[in-house]
């Protein structure tokens, strides 16, 4: 491969590489072959693009970002220091990623996500629009978050874990995660969710913990909702 160098500045540019008006590359970025930056981009120093990457316009990337070959990054998006993408990530227009977070291949964020510092997530994670994680969260591979998902500082997800649009996890590390249909003949979801401290359990207007749940419904003659909910809680 040919590279146009700038000994002054120190940037490494290969040929049908796309860099049009009020683009910033400082010292000792390298940006790889058939990249496109948008206009008024700026990367910090020792930024590294690998090839067939997109940046749309007005994005800023921190010092010390990585990102894998192919990587598409919307318009106005804002990447902290030392950020590391894995190839083929999609990071929607205006998303804003704190400093230190690392996304594994093939990740997919929906327009004006919020990742706190220190975000880690697997490869194939997916999320919806407006969601905000807060900081060293982590997510395992083939996530699955809905439209403005909260995800509160240090929370913890395993491998396919799916949370629907609006869920909110403050404070917990997910083990594992069941939804279950219809159990007291209404037709309402149930969300039985282990975390590292316990049981927690959504029915309706109903979010606690699995003693309460259970107590509230014996109070209610809801002795097979009882036993139902007990029994799946007890395997998980």
């Amino acid at each position: 491969m040919q590279f146009e160098t700038n000994a002054h500045g120190g940037w490494i540019i290969p040929a049908h590489t796309s860099l049009p008006a009020r683009v910033e590359v400082p010292a000792w970025s390298e940006i790889g072959a058939y990249c496109t930056l948008g206009n008024g981009c700026t990367l910090g120093n020792s930024c590294w693009l690998g090839e067939d990457c997109t940046l749309g316009e007005d994005c800023t990337l921190g010092a010390g970002c990585d990102l894998g070959d192919g990587c598409t990054l919307g318009a106005y998006c804002d990447l902290g220091a030392c950020c590391t993408l894995g190839a083929c990530c999609k990071i929607g227009a205006g998303c804003d990623l704190g400093d230190g977070c690392t996304l594994g291949e093939d990740c997919t964020l929906g327009a004006y996500c919020d990742l706190g510092d220190g975000c880690t997530l697997g490869e194939d994670c997916t999320l919806g629009a407006y969601c905000d994680l807060g900081a060293c969260c982590t997510l395992g591979n083939g996530c699955k978050l809905g439209n403005g998902c909260k995800i509160g500082a240090g929370c913890d997800l395993g491998d396919g874990c799916t949370l629907g649009a609006g869920a909110q996890w403050l404070g917990v590390t997910v083990q594992s995660w069941l939804t279950l249909g219809n159990v007291d003949g209404t037709g309402r979801q149930i969300k039985v969710v282990k975390h590292a401290e316990g049981v927690r359990v959504e029915a309706g207007c109903f979010q606690g913990t699995l003693e309460d749940f259970c107590t509230q419904a014996a109070s209610e003659g809801k002795d097979r909702y009882v036993r139902v909910i007990s029994a799946i809680a007890s395997t998980m």
